[in-house]
C-alpha cells in the first residue's frame, strides 16, 4: 500500500514539473542576434564575446552611475538592457569554454584560472540586471567584473 501511494505520488509530482516547466524557464530578451550570444568552442568567437560583453557592461556602469543616490530616478532602459546583453555574451563565453574544458584530455591550468574568471565575471555582472534598485551594489560588482574580464582577455590567446 505504501509503496503504490509513493509511485502515485512521483508520478504526480512527474506531471506537475511538467505541466509547470514552460513557466519555470524564462527567457531572458536580447537585442543581440541569436548567433551572437550562441556557444562555441572556437576561441576567437569566446573572445569576441568577451570583448563585446565587457563593452555592454562599461555601458551598463556609465547608465548606473549617473542614477542619484536617493534612487529616486529608475535604471535608464537602454542600461539595463545592456546589462542583460552582457550577461548573456558572458554565460555563453563561459557556455563554449566549459566545452573546451571537457574536450581536454589532460587539465589546462591556464584555461581553468581563464574559466574561474570568466565564472565570477559572470556572477557579478549578474547585480546589473537584478539589482537595478541598488545601483551602488550594481556599480561595485561590475566595475569587479570588468576587471576580471580585462584579466581573462589578456590571458586569453
Amino acid at each position: 500500500m505504501e509503496r503504490g501511494m509513493s509511485r502515485v505520488c512521483a508520478v504526480a509530482l512527474a506531471l506537475l514539473a511538467l505541466v509547470n516547466w514552460p513557466g519555470l524557464a524564462v527567457a531572458q530578451k536580447s537585442s543581440l542576434p541569436p548567433n551572437v550570444i550562441a556557444p562555441s568552442g572556437q576561441n576567437s568567437v569566446i573572445r569576441n564575446q568577451l570583448e563585446l560583453a565587457k563593452k555592454l557592461e562599461q555601458q551598463a556602469l556609465e547608465g548606473y552611475m549617473a542614477i542619484p543616490g536617493d534612487n529616486s530616478v529608475p535604471i535608464d532602459p537602454v542600461s539595463h538592457q545592456a546589462a542583460t546583453d552582457a550577461y548573456l555574451l558572458l554565460r555563453a563565453a563561459r557556455h563554449g569554454m566549459g566545452w573546451q574544458k571537457e574536450a581536454k584530455k589532460y587539465p589546462d591550468p591556464v584555461l581553468d584560472l581563464v574559466y574561474k574568471r570568466v565564472d565570477e565575471a559572470w556572477n557579478l555582472s549578474r547585480s546589473l540586471v537584478d539589482h537595478a534598485n541598488q545601483p551602488q551594489r550594481a556599480v561595485q560588482d561590475g566595475n569587479q567584473a570588468i576587471r576580471l574580464l580585462n584579466q581573462v582577455l589578456a590571458m586569453m590567446p
